[in-house]
């Protein structure tokens, strides 16, 4: 069942405000949005009792806290040294994931240029990863984000040979390009997620040809997880918000 999420990234500027995340839950659930997606760096504390606190928000507020944005690391730095540093931080960031209650913990899939060497450096310590999680009761993810993972085809390959233990957020802004939706096809199909980004006219109206042509490869693909909203300017946030839960609609009732 499809369902919209929503990215502290997109409150980012509110967030450095007089919005606070545990005031968030309440917030988006006003607004019809069930779940809500954290960026690592947004959390001002991973103390036992604020992670407590939060999650007792978003219970009260029946929002899911669907998964924890690991925004930092590189799994296939070519320095063995750093590599393993940065491995020990985001096993750090999935064990707050786990307390905190996510389902699941999106995992960047390298920084590097995707080589043969890369691509199985990014696989082995994804699964690593992965099973790592899974062992705390939590899921993970990666996505079209960074070099290593950038190119379709090398994030497939990675997919496939981490067969099924790393779930795919596929990314349409991320995507953007001449290739976008040539892009999107080939991701969709694997995605048990989504981060939804639409394109704008100067009117601050959202571009109905390509709003239209992605939710036609949504479709296609038969997707049915969460459809995570994504607003990367830095005004009308809450504006923005309401405009695309509500062109999403015909999607989420589909």
């Amino acid at each position: 069942m499809r369902r919209l999420a929503i990215s502290t990234w997109t409150l980012h500027r509110q967030l450095q405000g007089n919005l606070t995340l545990l005031d968030l839950p309440a917030q988006i659930a006003q607004r019809g949005i069930s779940a809500l997606e954290i960026c690592h760096f947004h959390l001002p504390s991973t103390t036992p009792a604020y992670l407590a606190e939060l999650r007792q928000a978003c219970q009260v507020a029946g929002v899911e806290v669907y998964s924890i944005l690991i925004d930092t690391g590189d799994i296939t730095a070519p320095d063995p040294t750093q590599r393993a540093v940065d491995l020990e931080t985001i096993r750090g960031w999935i064990d707050v994931a786990a307390e905190l209650g996510a389902g699941r913990v999106r995992v960047v899939a390298g920084m590097q240029a995707p080589t043969p060497e890369v691509i199985q450096r990014s696989v082995d310590n994804l699964r690593e990863l992965a099973s790592y999680a899974e062992q705390r009761g939590v899921k993970t993810i990666t996505e079209n984000w960074h070099a290593t993972s950038l190119d379709p085809q090398a994030l497939r390959t990675i997919l496939d040979q981490c067969a099924g233990a790393v779930g795919l957020c596929a990314d349409i802004g991320n995507a953007e390009g001449p290739a976008k939706y040539a892009t999107l096809a080939q991701l969709l199909p694997y995605a048990s997620s989504i981060h939804f980004k639409a394109r704008y006219t100067p009117a601050e109206e959202i571009e109905a040809t390509d709003f239209a042509r992605c939710l036609e490869l949504i479709l296609a693909a038969d997707f049915q997880g969460i459809v995570t909203l994504i607003y990367s300017d830095t005004d009308r946030e809450w504006a923005a918000t309401e405009q695309l839960v509500e062109a999403l609609q015909p999607l989420v009732c589909a």
